[in-house]
């Protein structure tokens, strides 16, 4: 019979280094991942924001030109309840305006006015500094004609 008493058992000490090792180059690689994935998940919310935007455009342009009102300069109109302030029959650059139609959660996002004449701009709230400075932004531009559509410039490179 052996005796199981005088036998090593357990990790060296090397053994447990090399598990240290492979466990911290696992962690550098998954918060890579997880960094790229909070990106990936702004741009692709504002990608969806835009989208909504441009709906809401088409659609308000089709309520305005029912209306007759889509050759005016700056008018209202009133969408299911809401008055919505519009130039050439999309909705104008302001909390009046595309701001009225958008139902963006509060504290995800943030709004203001752009610093263009018209422009309304929205930037997701974990951004801690202006989204112009940020370039980290969605931002909606009304139309300036009765031939011209609204601008929504999507800028991705600082988020």
């Amino acid at each position: 019979m052996q005796n199981t008493l005088n036998k090593p058992t357990g990790f060296t000490l090397v053994e447990l280094v090399v598990v240290i090792i492979v466990l911290a180059i696992l962690a550098i690689v998954a918060s890579g991942k997880l960094i790229s994935l909070r990106k990936n998940a702004i741009v692709s919310t504002m990608e969806g924001m835009e989208t909504a935007m441009q709906s809401a455009a088409t659609l308000t342009y089709s309520k305005a030109t029912i209306a007759g009102v889509e050759k005016l300069a700056s008018t209202t109109l009133n969408i299911d309840g809401t008055t919505v302030s519009l130039a050439y029959g999309y909705p104008n650059g302001t909390a009046a305006g595309i701001a009225m139609l958008m139902d963006v959660p509060q504290g995800d996002w943030q709004k203001r006015a752009s610093v263009y004449s018209g422009a309304w701009v929205y930037w997701h709230g974990v951004i801690n500094e202006d989204a112009g400075v940020a370039q980290c932004y969605l931002r909606y531009r009304q139309a300036t004609s009765s031939t011209a559509r609204p601008v929504i410039d999507v800028q991705t490179s600082g988020c």
